[in-house]
């Protein structure tokens, strides 16, 4: 399994190319900038970081229609894929928070999804396009400029009906802040999806983007594990109900406010929540702890694996340069020292 790293936003286009110079100094698989709203361009940020490697995946997730045409986007990730040499990846996504902020209402998100994918794929192709969707339509686009091996197109999905979609029309597949048993059963999903399309027999990447708070302070770990906890699949039920009771599951739920305001104002305080609850959560939706917890991490990636996944992208938050050197020094040695 693969281990890719994905960063926070906040950082500027020289730090991008410095983390991305260290992680592919570790054998790390794609760095993946986060694209939110309020942030730097996701692709523009990649550039530096692409021309200063040779090796490591650069990737941007999530991209939504909602935010950007289909045609927008393969020409931003083609002129990326230009400067890495062919090694540009991106996420589409069915939603995302670019929807909130732009007041948008998203319908028929796997026609979306679908669509946008198909209209990438062709573009990448050198030939002329034209597509009549139900949702976009194209005409006379000529792109006579791409070069290379084209960038690759990963779907973010978690459930049935978008994890059949993507095995049809995408490169790759990345579900978001599920366990080893959620895994199992995307995967069993693809694999039927696999049967019924007749697909290739071509490597179909598998991955779980994956929050990481270990910290050499395990205090100052669990205090960034409870101030982005809500972040990790917004806590609905179907991220939870694997080690939560339904009633747990509605607590939450009620008190998902208390959360939001956790992440909003940074402190961290869960308000009305059972600390047993937030233990839990902190348990078993991210990789928190410290260096005494390494090797249950590396047994949890090892579980992943054996799930069906063969990638997994670590959310990186605070000090990124140390997160990187203790996954990369300590987490891969101990995950995978036995091959």
């Amino acid at each position: 399994m693969k281990i890719d790293i994905i960063l926070e936003p906040d950082q500027t286009p020289a730090q991008i190319a410095e983390l991305g110079r260290l992680a592919e100094s570790y054998g790390i698989n794609t760095l993946w900038a986060t694209n939110y709203a309020s942030a730097r361009d996701a692709f523009m940020s990649m550039v530096p970081m692409a021309q200063a490697t040779s090796r490591i995946g650069v990737g941007v997730l999530v991209v939504s229609p909602w935010e950007m045409h289909p045609l927008k986007m393969a020409n931003s990730l083609m002129t990326l894929n230009e400067f890495a040499n062919g090694r540009a990846q991106m996420v589409i996504s069915a939603g995302g928070e670019w929807c909130g902020v732009m007041g948008a209402s998203p319908a028929r998100r796997v026609r979306a999804a679908r669509e946008t994918a198909e209209i990438m794929k062709a573009a990448f192709s050198g030939e002329p396009v034209n597509f009549d969707g139900a949702l976009y339509k194209v005409r006379g686009y000529r792109p006579n400029w791409p070069v290379g091996a084209p960038p690759r197109i990963y779907i973010g999905a978690s459930k049935p009906q978008m994890i059949r979609m993507a095995r049809g029309v995408a490169d790759g597949l990345m579900m978001s802040d599920v366990v080893p048993e959620t895994v199992a059963q995307g995967v069993a999903v693809m694999r039927q999806a696999e049967t019924e399309n007749k697909c290739s027999g071509e490597p179909f990447p598998v991955s779980n983007f994956w929050a990481w708070h270990v910290k050499k302070d395990r205090a100052v770990s669990f205090h960034e594990a409870r101030r982005e906890m809500i972040l990790r699949g917004w806590l609905v039920k179907f991220h939870l109900s694997p080690f939560l009771s339904d009633e747990d599951c509605a607590l939450v739920e009620k008190h998902k406010n208390a959360f939001l305001k956790a992440y909003q104002d940074r402190s961290g305080d869960i308000e009305g929540v059972p600390q047993r609850i937030i233990d839990q959560l902190i348990d078993c939706i991210t990789f928190s702890g410290s260096d005494d917890d390494i090797e249950r991490h590396a047994e949890s990636l090892r579980r992943f694996e054996a799930a069906g996944l063969t990638e997994i992208a670590l959310r990186l938050h605070d000090n990124q340069a140390e997160s990187l050197r203790m996954i990369g020094e300590r987490l891969l040695p101990a995950a995978f020292a036995a091959r």
